[in-house]
């Protein structure tokens, strides 16, 4: 093999760090789970105690109050709101009748003649805020009690197990997480790594776009053609996109399944049901096309500062321009595509950072930050060092890490910067370029295409009007 991709699946107990759990009648959660979804029942006998407040602990709470004929206990060292696993899942944990004993640390797991008889614990107080935001729960001293324990699961979490890099130069961080590339997720020249070995606990899906990001630089190391799937996105006519934004405008109630009543889930049998196909489609109508019609962050912004406009879909192949001996050459071509017909653009003097669409995104993103940011006045523009973008009739400046480009747009295109002149006809070829001075490194025009887009869009709505005002 050339190259290796780590995303270990080998999972060791993160750690609790008391005596007595190697006593008869202590699992660990996956473990536990694991073994009963292949049909295994366990003797739990009557109380069992689950350490943790994570989906894991939650889920485990519920297997085992099946397995005994009883509630369970889910011991968690925080308060329920300091919780991480999902509210739903709390949810059917509390409705369920399991016991939730918050604000207590576990201190020792009592053994009589090597099987659990109980649990030694502290109660807590929460203090100052820790690393991850959370009031960090501090014991209260003198407050040490006991609880009766036929079983004990532990749910504080899993970690990757390393231990096979020992001996090795994989370098990991004081975490215990391997140190990667961020661009590459390279670990060790032809060693790539991702997934839970990386980032600490995540998603599935975050694993796979580690992997996909390893194969790609796996395959450009290799100059291996890396193929990428076209995904086409659903393009709404007029008339649909008026009946989206109708649809949007009021309130459907969520299609729920049926689910199992509480009192019925002495069993395994199944508390959500499916969806049968009338409400399927019914839930099915309200999906907002999210894909082809965002607008979140226009339609929160109570200062009108996000605008959309159209555009025409670019895809095109760019000359990539470098200095060699004091003259401009093409040294590479470089496809740039823009698929996307809508587009956004920030009105930066209206925005007071208020911050709801950052709240809004389904994205997950910033726009007010991220998206291109037009300045009604030279003075704020230039104010600014980044992601900064000012117009004067046919002419766009934007700056970039404090860089200017400027980009004016007639019968022909032409951009320049502090180093080039170049004159581009409307379909983007090079008619002429000129050096203003020598320099290191690429010029790329992919920066100019985009601002060929917002030029265009800012046209569709009137700026010297919004500079007046």
């Amino acid at each position: 093999f050339d190259a290796v991709y780590l995303a270990t699946g080998f999972q060791k107990d993160s750690g609790l760090g008391i005596d007595g759990l190697d006593g008869d009648g202590v699992h660990t959660a996956l473990d536990f789970l694991k073994r009963v979804n292949a049909g295994e029942r366990f003797d739990l006998g009557r109380n069992v105690l689950v350490i943790g407040g994570g989906n894991t602990a939650v889920d485990a709470a519920r297997t085992a109050s099946r397995l005994v004929g009883a509630p369970a206990t889910v011991v968690y060292r925080r308060t329920q709101d300091e919780m991480p696993a999902d509210f739903e899942e709390i949810h059917d944990l509390i409705e369920e009748g399991i016991n939730l004993e918050t604000l207590v640390t576990p201190k020792r797991v009592v053994l009589k003649d090597g099987k659990v008889v109980g649990m030694e614990c502290t109660r807590n107080e929460l203090g100052e805020p820790d690393e991850s935001g959370r009031r960090r729960p501090v014991e209260i001293a003198g407050s040490e009690f006991t609880m009766p324990a036929d079983a004990v699961i532990v749910a504080i979490g899993q970690a990757a197990d390393l231990a096979f890099l020992d001996g090795s130069d994989v370098k990991t961080e004081r975490s215990g997480k391997i140190e990667i590339d961020a661009e590459t997720g390279r670990a060790l020249d032809m060693i790539f790594a991702g997934g839970d070995a990386v980032r600490g606990p995540e998603t599935i899906i975050a694993a796979c776009a580690d992997g996909r990001r390893a194969a790609e630089a796996i395959c450009s190391q290799f100059d291996v053609d890396f193929k990428v799937f076209d995904v086409t996105t659903p393009e709404l006519s007029g008339d649909e996109l008026a009946a989206m934004k109708r649809i949007r405008a009021r309130r459907e109630e969520l299609h729920k399944p049926k689910t199992l009543p509480s009192a019925e889930r002495g069993g395994f049998e199944l508390v959500d049901a499916t969806l049968d196909a009338e409400a399927a489609r019914a839930e099915a109508a309200r999906c907002l096309q999210c894909t082809a019609l965002c607008d979140k962050c226009v339609e929160v912004c109570p200062n009108r500062a996000n605008h959309t406009y159209l555009i025409e879909p670019i895809d095109v192949s760019l000359p990539v321009l470098a200095c060699r001996d004091g003259e401009l050459v093409v040294v590479r071509e470089e496809r740039y595509r823009i698929e996307q017909s809508r587009q956004i653009i920030h009105i930066d003097d209206f925005c007071n950072e208020c911050g709801n669409c950052a709240t809004f995104c389904v994205h997950h993103g910033k726009p007010y930050v991220e998206k291109p940011r037009l300045f009604l006045r030279e003075a704020d523009y230039l104010a600014e060092g980044d992601n900064a973008v000012f117009i004067e009739g046919d002419t766009i400046r934007n700056l970039t890490k404090g860089c200017e480009t400027r980009m004016t747009v007639g019968d022909r295109i032409v951009v320049e910067d502090e180093r080039v002149r170049v004159e581009l006809t409307k379909a983007y070829e090079v008619i002429a370029t000129a050096i203003k001075k020598p320099f290191d490194g690429e010029f790329s025009m992919k920066e100019a295409v985009a601002l060929v887009t917002i030029l265009v869009g800012a046209a569709t709505f009137d700026i010297s009007d919004h500079r007046e005002h």
